[in-house]
């Protein structure tokens, strides 16, 4: 992992065959754009960022055939917070998922911040003693849900949150220190290495 976040091949001891894996998940992704376990399943958000970011780190992501069909699929998710899979209730862990997904590909300028934020807040855990983030309003919280909804704010700009890095859900200036880089700015960004959507939801005609 280190190696592949330093911009370099996946080394020949990792075991990896990028040409299968690859293939394996361009194969998963479905009619809608979004990506499922496997070839022919369902769709949904933990799978489409897993897929993406397996791309981004094999160096693959660009070949990727028309991201705007992801990018639509995932800003459709977002009704307040974001929701796993069409017709189902919104989810703090999603604001990751699917925020990271956006992330990855050049598209996090899509997210709504402030939809983003109310749904998280709504979700805080409003207690004098203890705190954290909950997956829905009115649930206990835990620490998966918390850090997944402070990842999906700090994508989405929210201020005092440290910068992310999408492709595994820490701070940038983590992902700086596994690449050997002193300082952040020294390392190539996530954003010069994964972009791949041109700004068009629209698909060719």
């Amino acid at each position: 992992v280190v190696a592949m976040l330093r911009g370099g091949a996946v080394p020949p001891s990792s075991g990896i065959d990028v040409e299968r894996a690859t293939r394996y998940v361009l194969e998963s992704r479905g009619f809608d754009g979004g990506f499922g376990l496997g070839p022919g399943q369902e769709s949904h958000g933990g799978s489409t960022f897993t897929g993406l970011a397996a791309l981004a780190l094999m160096g693959t992501l660009r070949r990727l055939p028309q991201p705007q069909r992801t990018v639509r699929w995932c800003v459709e998710r977002q009704v307040g917070g974001f929701q796993g899979r069409p017709n189902k209730d919104e989810d703090t862990c999603y604001s990751f998922w699917i925020g990271g997904s956006l992330a990855l590909l050049g598209a996090a300028t899509l997210l709504q911040r402030a939809a983003l934020s109310a749904f998280c807040l709504s979700c805080q855990f409003a207690h004098p003693t203890f705190g954290g983030i909950a997956k829905h309003p009115d649930t206990r919280p835990d620490l998966l849900h918390t850090h997944y909804a402070l990842c999906g704010l700090s994508l989405a700009g929210a201020a005092g949150l440290a910068p992310l890095e999408p492709r595994l859900g820490i701070t940038a200036r983590a992902a700086a220190r596994a690449r050997g880089c002193e300082a952040e700015g020294e390392c190539q960004t996530c954003e010069e290495e994964t972009t791949v959507w041109d700004g068009s939801l629209r698909e060719p005609g």
